[in-house]
């Protein structure tokens, strides 16, 4: 998971289209019940699923919750908070209000977004409508409600704070990272409900997550051996050294796939490799 900037989303979105949400959302605050407001979501479904590709665009075509690209699956915009029901708080009637607002919006794969079994492992996952709370006592049910005074157990990538607390490890698992601790003593528990949403454990995302990692190691491990033969005074393998370091960094940056897995490695070699050293400590 990386972050997405929700000021970077605003800015990629239309004045036009953010017209259209106006005038949906004025729409479904107008609704005398709630059969009229579920008649908004579905004639007005088309304001969230026109601004799919722009949200796309700015995850580099990535899922937000997952990191995958996913190109042969059909991608959706997620609410993060559910604009019509809520699984665990069956009285809710959903986030209805937010449901044409952008800020609530998350470009997601299939597999994050809908609840899928793998028939081979067993396992399953999806977010559907799931939207736990540390405290389902404190939950905002109406416009006006106090949204901030709720403690979302999901991991949100809009979030900083959030994303720092997943961490991935060499065999591709997600996993708490302990730093997140010092700003959040209940991280392990919401890395383990959002890993279970998101299905972020779906065994072909661990195993891309794998390969990705031990791709690094195996770069970084030749890189190293480059960097040690021209230190011992083969200048002819500098150049030759800078192109591997280039090639690591493309796996770093934000347009690659998986990328918060390619830091994950840097960062646990950095102690046993040069190569990883001067990479994470290179702002790319």
């Amino acid at each position: 998971m990386i972050f997405i900037d929700p000021e970077e989303v605003a800015e990629a979105v239309s004045a036009d289209w953010l017209q259209e949400c106006e005038e949906a959302a004025k729409e479904i605050e107008d609704a005398e019940d709630g059969d009229e407001r579920d008649n908004v979501l579905v004639r007005r479904s088309g304001v969230w699923r026109s601004v799919k590709d722009t949200l796309s665009k700015v995850s580099y075509g990535k899922c937000w919750y997952c990191e995958s690209k996913n190109t042969r699956s059909d991608n959706a915009v997620d609410h993060y908070r559910p604009k019509g029901r809520v699984a665990e708080e069956p009285t809710h009637t959903g986030y209805w209000w937010l449901a044409f607002d952008h800020e609530n919006y998350r470009y997601c794969c299939t597999y994050c977004n809908s609840h899928r079994k793998d028939s081979d492992s067993g396992s399953a996952g999806g977010k559907q409508d799931h939207f736990p709370l540390a405290d389902d006592g404190i939950r905002a049910f109406m416009p006006g409600d106090d949204l901030e005074a709720e403690k979302p157990m999901l991991i949100d990538p809009c979030r900083l704070v959030d994303v720092i607390a997943i961490w991935f490890d060499e065999t591709g698992q997600v996993r708490l990272n302990p730093s997140a601790l010092m700003a959040d003593s209940g991280a392990l528990k919401r890395v383990e409900i959002s890993t279970r949403y998101y299905h972020l454990n779906h065994p072909r995302t661990v195993a891309e997550r794998k390969r990705v990692y031990r791709r690094i190691i195996s770069k970084c491990k030749a890189a190293d051996r480059l960097f040690e033969a021209w230190q011992l005074g083969d200048a002819s393998l500098k150049e030759r050294y800078e192109d591997a370091i280039k090639e690591l960094s493309r796996l770093l940056t934000r347009t690659s796939e998986f990328s918060a897995v390619a830091h994950c490695a840097i960062k646990g070699l950095r102690e046993a490799s040069y190569t990883a050293f001067v990479l994470s400590e290179v702002k790319l």
